[in-house]
């Protein structure tokens, strides 16, 4: 059952409302007696969003704002809820309030320009990127919007208008990619693949797009140099060529220009966990270029991130099948239907993928995930065999290690060793210098007190590898212990613990150790950290030894 928190806020709008709600008579006649009042309206707005109920929520949201337009509180929420279901009506509606009040938020001339470049009123857009300017917070981005303005309306030079972005600042880091995009969207096709294959780090999207202009100035084989690797978008969009498609990502007007911006700072505020801005500025980039799917996925990361599952899958349905990053959004969508819990629609959809002509491992791959996440390894593994068999005899070491590493694990977690050792061993010849791969084979090893002598030289490489990572640490940790040196095993497990203090298997492996130096009070109190985030199954083992002692049979693996 939802229920909704009473705030300060919530108590001042019910009172305002209250004192709105002494009417005249003649008021109280034209509205319906059995019609929602406000503050009726604003209840059922606040649990919809709680929910994730989008759709509700904007709906009652528009209705409040309809009655009360000069309603900072409404207003505000208004906007914020629009943007981040993607109704842009309200929220113009919201920001013009605002506006109207003389208190408009910092994103509203973010909005404005947007409109007013759909609209293609350069002359309001200008204005709007002056108060962007103004507004200090996203003023670095001015003189890059400024070039696509001068772009689309053809008024002045947009590489000069640009240039103000390269003197400096958090603008400067934008300016090299937006440089070459806006070579590109001039005609100047060579120029900017010159600029993208100097760039040390070009995005796939920037990739396709130098692509589809080489194709289109009828250079093919040098739009296929920019297709090499195997980013899977790149994958698919060079599968998508041999199969005598096209690929169309096209800079050739000032939405697509400023939605490329939009959505390149968006993925940057997320870095900084800046979660509602980045989903403000990617939702504004699906605004100004409907036909972007890169800001559709991230836009739809966001909302996921934002614990908001059916706002971000209604955002993956724009991305179409034919699209380079059809792949990308099938894998966000399966991994958006797994956190809301429908775990059965994520199998559904990635096993209808992998069953499509022309699917490969990657397909068979994520079925196999689904598959462990539904606690169902038997059928995992078999998922892993058809990514093995799809990548085919000849395909690379480095392609084909990851499958075999998890049907391995898949087939030790559905009990049958003696296959997962095989696999796993299959991974290691493969991959020798992975370090995921040579603590998974050591420490499975080490669990069965098989030739610990070998498991503890494998961990002992992958610690090399990584020395960093918590959990090698403890792998070798506890391969000091098994094999008779607790002194060195202590300090590694407790170095283990400082670095993920929460993971149950460091703090019980710690406790153990803790018990046979003994440390008996610490050790309680390292497998009691164990419990609090322990698996069900081995939480009796865990209690067991808190509430007496450990024996050889609640001895951790």
């Amino acid at each position: 059952m939802t229920r909704l928190r009473v705030t300060p806020v919530l108590l001042s709008l019910l009172a305002t409302v209250a004192a709105a709600g002494s009417v005249s008579a003649a008021q109280t006649k034209q509205r319906p007696t059995n019609e929602p009042s406000q503050a009726e309206r604003y209840v059922k707005m606040r649990a919809a969003a709680g929910v994730g109920d989008l759709d509700t929520a904007t709906r009652e949201l528009g209705l409040l704002l309809a009655r009360d337009p000069g309603s900072d509180l409404i207003a505000r929420r208004a906007l914020i809820e629009a943007i981040a279901a993607g109704d842009k009506p309200l929220a113009l509606k919201a920001a013009n309030a605002l506006q109207q009040q003389g208190t408009p938020p910092v994103d509203a001339p973010l909005l404005f320009m947007v409109d007013a470049v759909q609209a293609k009123d350069w002359k309001r857009a200008r204005a709007q990127i002056d108060q962007i300017e103004a507004g200090k917070l996203f003023a670095f981005m001015a003189p890059l919007l400024r070039a696509w303005i001068a772009l689309g309306s053809r008024e002045g030079d947009p590489l000069a208008a640009l240039e103000a972005a390269r003197q400096g600042g958090i603008g400067s880091a934008y300016f090299p990619g937006q440089h070459a995009i806006l070579l590109l969207a001039l005609g100047r096709t060579d120029e900017g693949a010159a600029e993208v294959a100097a760039l040390p780090s070009a995005g796939s999207r920037l990739k396709l797009a130098v692509a589809t202009a080489l194709i289109k100035a009828r250079q093919p084989d040098k739009a296929k140099t920019f297709l090499d690797g195997n980013d899977p978008v790149l994958e698919a969009a060079r599968a998508r060529l041999a199969a005598g498609g096209r690929i169309d990502i096209l800079y050739d007007d000032a939405g697509s220009g400023v939605s490329d911006l939009l959505t390149q700072v968006a993925i940057d505020f997320n870095r900084q966990r800046l979660v509602p801005v980045a989903t403000m500025l990617a939702r504004l980039g699906t605004f100004a270029d409907p036909d972007n799917s890169g800001g559709w996925i991230a836009t739809a990361n966001f909302l996921g991130l934002a614990k908001r599952p059916d706002a971000a899958l209604a955002a993956l349905d724009h991305v179409a099948a034919g699209d380079p990053y059809a792949s990308t959004a099938e894998r966000l969508r399966i991994a958006l239907l797994i956190d809301k819990g429908d775990k059965a629609a994520a199998l559904a959809t990635a096993t209808a993928a992998a069953e499509r002509p022309g699917a490969g491992s990657g397909e068979w791959s994520r079925v196999g995930d689904v598959q462990m996440s539904l606690d169902k390894p038997a059928l995992a593994a078999v998922s892993y065999e058809k990514a093995i068999a799809a990548a085919g005899p000849n395909a690379a070491a480095e392609d084909v290690w990851p499958f075999w590493l998890q049907r391995g694990a898949a087939l030790e977690e559905g009990g049958d060793w003696p296959a997962a050792k095989l696999a796993l061993d299959k991974a290691y010849a493969l991959a020798p210098d992975q370090a995921i791969v040579l603590n998974h084979l050591g420490y499975s090893m080490l669990a069965r007190r098989e030739n610990v002598p070998v498991a503890t030289r494998l961990i002992e490489s992958a610690s090399k590898l990584r020395p960093d990572d918590a959990a090698i640490t403890d792998s070798l940790g506890w391969a000091k212990f098994v094999g008779g040196d607790a002194a060195t095993a202590v300090k590694l497990l407790e170095r283990a613990s400082a670095g993920e203090p929460g993971e149950p298997t460091i703090n019980e492996h710690l406790g153990d150790v803790y018990w046979a130096l003994g440390r008996r009070i610490e050790a309680r109190y390292a497998w009691r950290a164990a419990l609090v985030t322990a698996e069900a199954k081995d939480a009796p083992r865990i209690k067991s030894k808190i509430e007496t002692a450990p024996t050889p049979a609640t001895a951790a693996p």
